[in-house]
């Protein structure tokens, strides 16, 4: 089968693998949709951990062509998701119940073969089914807007506050429909990209702001009488941390939620944030939040049609353009369909 693999640092080869027996407890997928995210980038510019010569790919779906002898739940010809998170049961975190703390973490895509691929090899464990007439597009967004659900849920959001997502690519547009879900009043949303900003808009953020403009951020704390309630940093970079610690109001809760850099830090005035009373929150993987995604999806009240992926195929032409090229501001999700 055709695959992609990580090598090396700004090395992706497109190969070819023959395919092991599957083990009694794995099913072989035939992988139609696997979405790329700001991790694949951190992985090929050595700015997040892999393991050389993995198949990179760990947000994608797929239909089910062999099942593993002790199987019984799933059938060929099923559709599932993929969660990429595989913890070990046994630590004294996953004995605490915080399985994506797990000190012996594996992930499809970063430690194992993953979705980037003709085919995947996967644990019935990490498998959820989808809806027969489910697109498998549509299925593949399940594995981040997992890792949201767990975000929002640390947020803490209650009735009725005001919320600001800072930087609206996949991430942040889940983020601001999940905090609708939990009872904000008002979504502001903030992006460089005007595109991005107009598919906020369609999303139903209250407001949208660039925060290039110097009254942005004067604008939301006159809106709000003093800052928001709650502000969640979806960048992953010290601008949007601190702008997202500007944002919130005394006694507000912050959330870093995207990826930064292993180089990037902010300096935070002490003194300020004792005296604002300010709960800073950060957010890691999906423990439990699968299941609730992939019925989130299902039943469209996340609905992830308007980002619109740029849709790309598993070859050398297509990975070089992902990889190799500077990505667009506007471009908001690469999406690969291995069997075109």
């Amino acid at each position: 089968m055709h695959a992609a693999f990580f090598e090396d640092i700004n090395y992706i080869h497109l190969g070819t693998e023959r395919l092991p027996k599957i083990d009694k407890n794995e099913i072989l997928l035939k992988v139609n949709a696997c979405g790329i995210c700001g991790t694949d980038f951190h992985i090929y510019e050595g700015k997040a951990p892999a393991k050389h010569h993995v198949i990179l790919g760990h947000e994608y779906a797929g239909e089910v062509v062999e099942v593993g002898s002790d199987i019984h739940t799933l059938k060929i010809g099923d559709k599932v998701a993929v969660n990429p998170n595989i913890n070990c049961g046994y630590c004294q975190y996953c004995k605490a119940g915080k399985i994506n703390l797990c000190e012996n973490l594996k992930a499809l895509g970063v430690t194992q073969n993953g979705g980037l691929a003709e085919y995947s090899i996967v644990p019935i464990s990490q498998a959820y089914i989808i809806p027969q007439n489910f697109l498998f597009q549509t299925a593949a967004f399940s594995e981040p807007l997992s890792c949201c659900v767990h975000g929002i849920n640390q947020a803490e959001i209650k009735l009725n506050d005001n919320v600001a997502v800072v930087g609206c690519g996949t991430i942040g547009l889940m983020m601001i429909q999940l905090a609708f879900l939990k009872g904000a009043s008002n979504v502001f949303a903030l992006d460089i990209s005007n595109e991005k900003l107009i598919i906020a808009s369609k999303l139903n953020a209250s407001r949208i702001f660039n925060p290039k403009d110097e009254n942005a951020l004067k604008e939301i704390v006159e809106i709000t009488s003093g800052g928001v309630d709650v502000a969640i940093e979806c960048v992953g970079s010290s601008k949007a941390a601190k702008l997202a610690l500007s944002l919130v109001k005394k006694g507000g809760n912050v959330l870093f939620f995207g990826l930064a850099s292993a180089d990037d830090y902010i300096k935070l005035f002490l003194q300020s944030y004792f005296h604002k009373e300010i709960n800073l929150k950060t957010s890691l993987l999906n423990p439990f939040t699968f299941q609730t995604a992939v019925d989130l999806l299902t039943s469209s009240k996340i609905k992830v049609d308007l980002l619109n992926p740029t849709k790309m195929n598993l070859t050398d032409n297509d990975i070089y353009k992902i990889f190799k090229t500077k990505k667009s501001d506007d471009v908001i999700k690469y999406m690969i369909f291995p069997n075109n």
